[in-house]
């Protein structure tokens, strides 16, 4: 086995990256796999066969303080090139080609070990820390996200970031597959004015929000089934309202609803002290 092919089964032992396979299957069939000619995504990628329709609805990422990863922000080599992650949340700003990535990873592990859902406001960075949010720009008409970043990728030409089949189809760049954007590292810790400006050119605004901890997303729903048993047999001040909820194909575990984002991590916080979950907050 030459270096090459090392290096390669290495990097994908150490981060279960999604860019990093799609570029690694296309430079290793180039005769078997075809590409469609807008560049959208690989023939056997792209969208669902009935994606959801309110894909317009869906909230952005809410940016909040998290624990960097350790494992995902080691420096590492794909494709014969070396990068190193950024180690802590800074002001950062750049300009590229953003791609995205859908049904082919739907369900699969992200670089940080949590379970990709094409449906939910995430994306990939080569070297940006993770988890992190970021806000991106479609730099054509001016739409905006926020997105949580856990993943890394993409590692093709001048892409910058890869988005979820959700952040692209909110930004409109399904169709031509890639689009010059702009990115913006959000701080957490900005106050509430501050962060109130980051999302005045979102494209959408949410009110009358529930808020729930997901806790985990599944593709079998065994594992849905036994995340539940297990948070059960815990025992806590104050009972849990468990769910288990089969949405766009992935089987999801959440605790709520609760009628503030402040409620939710007060929570979430008194559960992490008796199990780890890898979990977070989503609102509806």
């Amino acid at each position: 086995m030459n270096k090459y092919f090392y290096n390669i089964i290495i990097t994908f032992s150490l981060f279960g990256c999604q860019s990093i396979d799609t570029v690694f299957d296309k430079e290793l069939n180039k005769n078997q796999t075809k590409i469609q000619k807008s560049g959208a995504y690989y023939l056997d990628d792209g969208p669902e066969e009935n994606p959801p329709e309110d894909l317009d609805k869906i909230n952005d990422a809410q940016p909040k303080y998290e624990a960097l990863s350790k494992r995902a922000n080691r420096p590492y080599v794909a494709f014969n090139k070396e990068y190193i992650p950024l180690k802590k949340i800074i002001p950062f700003e750049e300009k590229g080609y953003a791609s995205w990535y859908g049904k082919r990873y739907h369900g699969r592990k992200t670089s940080i070990g949590e379970v990709y859902d094409m449906y939910q406001m995430t994306g990939a960075h080569k070297t940006l820390p993770l988890p992190c949010y970021i806000k991106v720009t479609n730099l054509k008409n001016k739409r905006s996200v926020i997105i949580r970043v856990n993943d890394r990728g993409p590692f093709i030409d001048d892409r910058i970031v890869d988005l979820s089949y959700a952040a692209a189809h909110r930004l409109d760049i399904i169709r031509n597959g890639s689009e010059l954007v702009k990115i913006e590292m959000i701080n957490p810790s900005l106050t509430k004015a501050n962060l109130k400006r980051v999302h005045e050119n979102s494209s959408i605004i949410s009110s009358n929000e529930n808020f729930y901890i997901q806790a985990g997303a599944f593709s079998s729903e065994d594992n849905a089934t036994n995340l539940i048993n297990r948070i059960s047999k815990v025992k806590f001040k104050d009972e849990l309202s468990l769910k288990k909820i089969n949405k766009n194909s992935l089987h999801l575990v959440t605790i709520g609803p609760y009628k503030s984002k402040k409620n939710a991590e007060k929570v979430l916080k008194n559960i992490s002290k008796k199990i780890q979950l890898n979990s977070f907050i989503i609102s509806e």
